[in-house]
């Protein structure tokens, strides 16, 4: 990755560290940050760093400021700059660090008060930054410190050396992280967590023990696995959805998660949950064919090796975590699982709601199987979509559909939010937004479509869907909808395109499905067309209303 960094103490030596395995460029003194912000590098801009960090040292930032109304201005002026220097360099992702102040060891009582206070009130302003400034991410300097130890991590001799103001090992743990963010800016999150049961989530075995006699509670080994549910509850919060596979007779896991008072997580905080004595590789198949989501958005843990081995060889795509040997270590090594695999810089409205879409999925698929016809099951559905141009409230679910939607993605087109801007605007691109809502409840929103105008042409650059509702002629509504307005609006003709990816298989042959002919291509890449002249009349079993 090409990045650079910008501080206000030297850490020339921390660039050393990352510049092995990636291209970094070397700004004019490390007291410049603010030229940088005030005034845009022409070295830099043609550089184009993909990341672009911004490390502060509290100290030095605030040197001189005696009460908070001083800190306060200090840390005013610091986010004008910040922000300038953000849109400076609006294609970079702008990563800020929050700030460690340490106390005067010769001062007042009160001076540790003051050092918090600034700490806190960087994080408030931190905070709407990011808000505001959409290429701005947080770096969490100050918990960095913390973790590892003020006395550990600062070194007077550096610092009087060459205002380094870091030890050798608090800059190789510095590199460490920021390369772990730089993954997680580019990294697509996983979706599903499965989890075993015993001996994993609490000890013991529930088919021997009983649900009052597994170990589970909040002391000594029972408070390691209480701990580890409550990490794994915040994962569920976060969007990250749970499911079980563990070889146990169900009524034995139902007893254990309604009678045991200790248990943190519930049975409704799973989207799936299989409790029998099949193989595990072949219960987490189950699984991904009951969510519609593939194998490579799964992380596995089971404490048992062998279970574990096996999903490595009969399910290759699965991640599979290395149970810790030390059990206190299980709640960090959770938290850990979350950071490596889970992470999102910003959490919707539809992370919050996944796990409840997902259970009215369940029941949906309940309706199906029993109904005499699939128009008898999609007409019961009562089906309402809803289809809006993107705007402020849904440019960040959108950014997040079109970069997670592997299965339903005809081009798999990628951006972030400054490439959405730039499409909808120096491009003259328009992004549709649709959500489906039935008699179950609302999937939020869960389909694009990207097109532009050439001429009397509509040329559709992208359309993609959520695995949610697929498998319900959502999609057969949603063109047909989008093709009658631009017929309206005085276009004539429709070209499409379907890029083979290796996940995308299920839009192989969907615009020949919605009536669209092939005109070119192969394999890999098609090209489609269809006159929007005379559109034929069909029966609609969704209901679609326009929201502009």
């Amino acid at each position: 990755m090409r990045l650079s960094i910008l501080s206000n103490v030297n850490l020339d030596m921390l660039s050393g560290l990352l510049k092995k395995e990636n291209e970094v460029f070397q700004t004019d003194g490390y007291g410049e940050w603010i030229t940088y912000a005030l005034k845009k590098d022409e070295r830099l801009a043609a550089f184009a760093p993909e990341c672009l960090f911004l490390l502060l040292d509290g100290n030095a930032l605030l040197e001189g400021c005696q009460d908070m109304g001083s800190v306060k201005t200090v840390l005013d002026r610091s986010e004008q700059y910040i922000e300038k220097l953000a849109e400076n360099y609006s294609a970079s992702y702008l990563v800020v660090s929050t700030i460690d102040v340490r106390p005067e060891h010769i001062g007042a009582g009160d001076a540790s008060d003051l050092a918090q206070a600034s700490g806190a009130c960087w994080d408030t302003l931190l905070t709407g930054l990011a808000e505001r400034q959409k290429n701005i991410h947080r770096f969490e300097l100050r918990r960095l410190i913390e973790d590892y130890g003020r006395k550990q991590f600062y070194s007077a001799k550096f610092w009087y050396m060459g205002s380094i103001p870091y030890d050798m090992k608090a800059l190789h743990l510095l590199a460490e992280e920021m390369r772990q963010v730089m993954a997680r800016l580019v990294r697509v999150p996983k979706k599903v967590l499965v989890l075993d049961l015993d001996n994993t989530l609490w000890g013991g075995v529930i088919g021997e023990d009983g649900p009052e006699g597994i170990v589970l509670d909040s002391a000594h080994e029972g408070a390691i696995y209480q701990d580890t549910q409550k990490q794994i509850k915040k994962m569920q919060q976060q969007g990250v959805l749970l499911a079980i596979a563990s070889k146990n007779n169900s009524e034995d896991v139902q007893s254990a998660f309604r009678e045991n008072p200790h248990m943190i997580l519930k049975e409704s905080d799973f989207s799936a949950i299989y409790a029998d004595w099949n193989p595990k590789p072949v219960n987490i198949g189950k699984i991904a064919e009951e969510l519609n989501l593939g194998l490579d958005s799964f992380v596995f843990v089971d404490d048992n090796e062998a279970e574990r081995e096996a999903m490595r060889i009969q399910q290759p795509e699965v991640t599979v975590v290395d149970f810790p040997t030390d059990l206190t270590t299980l709640p960090a090594v959770m938290a850990e699982v979350y950071e490596n695999y889970f992470f999102t810089w910003h959490l919707t409205d539809e992370d919050k709601a996944k796990t409840m879409q997902y259970q009215q999925e369940r029941e949906r698929r309940k309706e199906r199987e029993s109904a005499v016809s699939y128009e008898d099951y999609l007409r019961s559905l009562q089906t309402t979509i809803r289809l809006a141009p993107v705007n402020d409230n849904t440019r960040e679910r959108a950014v997040q559909l079109m970069n997670k939607t592997n299965q339903f993605n005809t081009c798999t087109l990628r951006m972030d939010e400054l490439a959405l801007e730039h499409y909808l605007g120096e491009e003259g691109g328009h992004l549709l937004m649709a959500e489906v809502s039935d008699k179950y409840g609302n999937s939020g929103w869960v389909s694009e479509f990207l097109y532009h105008q050439d001429g009397d042409t509509a040329v559709i650059d992208n359309f993609l869907m959520s695995c949610r509702v697929m498998g319900r002629k959502v999609e057969d509504a949603i063109l047909d909808a989008v093709l009658k307005k631009l017929q309206a609006d005085g276009i004539t003709r429709a070209t499409a395109a379907y890029k083979k990816t290796a996940k995308n298989k299920p839009v192989e042959a969907l615009w020949e499905h919605l009536g669209f002919t092939q005109v070119s291509g192969d394999e890999e890449q098609k090209q489609y067309e269809r006159k929007l002249t005379s559109l034929p009349e069909t029966e609609q079993i969704h209901t679609v209303v326009w929201d502009v």
